[in-house]
């Protein structure tokens, strides 16, 4: 099951558009190993910049006027409870592991 808040479904498209975009020009016919990386490394630029973009700090405090009680909404946009913008450190490390296998 995935779990993904807002626009957090966007950790996964990403790399599966951009190493499915490398695979159709031919990319991973010699070395897999290189394939996964550049496709996962590729991937993390667009969703760090668009994850930072989605979770900026604009919190908006509102009180209920019959309780009096504060409450805060805001963007959160995650992947497994993980704001989207730090799968941009996870993509290249996963690209990493094809090459000690």
């Amino acid at each position: 099951m995935i779990f993904w808040r807002g626009w957090g479904i966007i950790g996964i498209i990403f790399p599966i558009l951009i190493t499915a975009l490398l695979a159709s020009l031919g990319f991973s016919d010699e070395n897999s190993h290189w394939f996964y990386f550049i496709g996962l490394t590729l991937s993390a630029i667009p969703v760090w910049f668009i994850g930072k973009r989605l979770n900026r700090d604009k919190d908006e405090i509102f009180t209920n006027e019959r309780t009096g009680e504060r409450f805060k909404l805001g963007n959160r946009h995650t992947l497994f409870f993980i704001p989207l913008q730090y799968y941009a450190i996870v993509y290249p490390i996963l690209g990493i592991i094809p090459f000690f296998a």
